[in-house]
C-alpha cells in the first residue's frame, strides 16, 4: 500500500489541490492555520472505502469535513457548503492504481468503489489459509491521543477471538483507548505461558510479544520492553538497570512513545499472522500521525523518526510536526512545507541544528525579537562612533539578558575603537 498523489476537492480548508507523496517519510510542516491537520485527515479519509470494505463503519465524511465558502451580500455575509467532496488518491492499493472518496450532497453516503468492493473481496474470499491475502495496515493517530490505560480483566480477553480485520478497529482514531492493546496483549501473555507449561520449559518463545518488544527496543534502547502481569493487572515496563515501571505511571510522553510503537506493531500481528517473525518487516500500509512529537522530550523527538522507520521499513508515514528536532533529522524530499495550500521542499535539512532549523526553514528567529532588536541596535550604535551611549545600551542589556555570546564582540570593539580614538 502506498499513496504517491492526492487530489482533494472542498474538504476542509482546501478548495482544488494536488499534493504529492513520496514512500517512505513525509512530514508535513507549517504554521499554525495552514491546514497540516486538514491534509492529514484527508489522507485517513481517502481510506473510506476501504475500511468499508473491509466491514468498518470508522470515519464516514461530516458536515466539518465540507468546505465552506462565503457569500457578501451588500454588507451581510453567507456561509455556505460547497460540494461534491472528492478526495482522488494515486498509488498502491491492494494493486489498484487508483480509488477515490466522494460525497455529493449533504447527508449524502459517499459513494462505494464498486471496482474497489468488487476486487477486495475476491482477493479476501479466495484465498485460503494456506495461502492468505497479505492485508496492508491503515491507521491515523490523532493529536489528541493520551494512551489512558484501562481495567480489561483476564477472563474477558480469553472470551475475545479477534479476527485479521480485527486490526482495523477504531484506525480512524487509532488511539482512543488502550482496551483492545490491552486485551491483546493479555491473551498473548496467557499464550505464552500455555505454551511454556505444554513443553515445560521457562525459555523466551519467538512469539508476538517478542516482536513488538523488538519494535519498542528502535525507540527505547534502555528498556528490555513491556510484559502484562496477571497479578497485579498491570501493563509493566522493565528496562536494562533490572528497574520495573507501571506503565500508567510514566509520563505522557513515555507512554505515548511505547503505546504508538507497539499499537503499530500489535495491528501488524493481527492483520498478517502468516508472516511470523517477519511481519513488522514486511507488512505495508499508511500510518498517518497528526503532532508526532507531542509531549516528547527533545531527546526522543530527535530519535522517534528512525525508531519508526527502522521498526517499520515498509510503511508510508505522512506525518505532521513543529518540532525543529524533527526536522533536523530528516532530508529536504522527506519534508513538505505547507503554505497557502502549495508545497515545497527545503533547500537543505538534515543535521542542521535547532536555531538553524527555526530560522531557515521555519522562518522563526532564534532568539526573542526584542533582544534581536536590542541588539542590532546597539552595534548600529558602535558603528556610529556613539561609544558612551552604547556603553549604556550594552549594559541594559546585560541586565536584561545576561551572558549572551555577542558582549564580548561588541566590548572589544568599543574598546578598540576608544583606542584608535574612533
Amino acid at each position: 500500500m502506498r499513496l504517491d498523489q492526492l487530489h482533494i476537492q472542498n474538504f476542509r480548508c482546501y478548495g482544488d489541490v494536488t499534493f504529492d507523496f513520496q514512500p517512505g517519510f513525509n512530514l508535513v510542516v507549517g504554521v499554525n492555520g495552514s491546514g497540516k491537520t486538514s491534509l492529514l485527515q484527508a489522507v485517513a479519509a481517502s481510506f473510506f472505502n476501504i475500511s468499508r470494505c473491509l466491514g468498518q463503519s470508522e470515519g464516514l465524511l461530516s458536515e466539518l469535513d465540507v468546505r465552506s465558502t462565503v457569500l457578501r451580500f451588500e454588507d451581510r455575509y453567507r456561509f455556505e457548503r460547497a460540494y461534491p467532496i472528492t478526495l482522488t488518491a494515486t498509488g498502491d492499493l491492494l494493486e489498484l492504481p487508483t480509488w477515490e472518496v466522494s460525497q455529493v450532497r449533504q447527508g449524502h453516503i459517499p459513494n462505494l468503489d464498486t471496482a474497489m468492493a468488487v476486487y477486495i473481496a475476491d482477493e479476501i474470499n479466495t484465498s485460503s489459509s494456506e495461502t492468505p491475502v497479505e492485508l496492508p495496515l491503515f491507521a491515523f493517530y490523532r493529536a489528541n491521543r493520551r494512551w489512558i490505560s484501562t481495567d480489561v480483566s483476564a477472563e474477558s480477553a480469553i472470551a475475545e477471538q479477534p479476527s485479521r480485520l480485527a486490526a482495523y478497529k477504531n484506525w480512524y482514531d487509532a488511539s482512543v483507548s488502550l482496551k483492545d492493546f490491552e486485551s491483546w496483549f493479555i491473551g498473548k501473555t496467557l499464550e505464552r505461558l500455555q505454551r511454556m507449561s505444554r513443553v515445560q520449559s521457562t525459555n523466551p518463545f519467538g512469539d508476538e510479544l517478542d516482536w513488538v518488544n523488538a519494535a519498542l527496543k528502535f525507540a527505547l534502547p534502555n528498556a528490555n520492553g513491556i510484559e502484562y502481569d496477571l497479578e497485579i493487572r498491570s501493563l509493566l515496563v522493565n528496562l536494562n538497570d533490572n528497574t520495573t515501571l507501571l506503565f500508567k505511571n510514566l509520563s505522557d510522553g513515555q507512554r505515548g512513545m511505547i503505546a504508538l510503537i507497539a499499537d503499530i506493531a500489535r495491528r501488524m500481528c493481527l492483520l498478517n499472522p502468516q508472516k511470523g517473525h517477519t511481519v513488522l518487516a514486511e507488512t505495508s500500509g499508511i500510518v498517518v500521525i497528526d503532532e508526532l512529537d507531542i509531549h516528547l522530550h527533545p531527546d526522543w523527538q530527535r530519535t522517534i523518526v528512525s525508531a519508526l522507520k527502522n521498526a517499520f521499513p515498509k510503511i508510508q508515514f505522512i506525518a505532521a510536526s513543529h518540532s525543529p528536532q524533527i526536522i533536523g533529522g530528516l532530508r529536504p524530499e522527506e519534508i513538505m512545507l505547507l503554505n497557502n495550500g502549495d508545497t515545497s521542499h527545503p533547500r537543505v535539512s538534515y543535521g542542521l541544528d535547532s536555531s538553524r532549523v527555526l530560522e531557515e526553514i521555519m522562518g522563526v528567529s532564534e532568539r526573542e525579537p526584542e533582544i534581536e532588536a536590542l541588539l542590532s541596535e546597539l552595534f548600529s550604535t558602535i558603528e556610529d562612533n556613539e561609544l558612551e551611549k552604547a556603553k549604556t545600551q550594552l549594559q541594559a542589556l546585560k541586565e536584561l539578558a545576561p551572558d549572551l555570546p555577542e558582549f564580548a564582540g561588541a566590548q572589544a570593539l568599543i574598546r578598540r575603537k576608544e583606542i584608535l580614538g574612533k
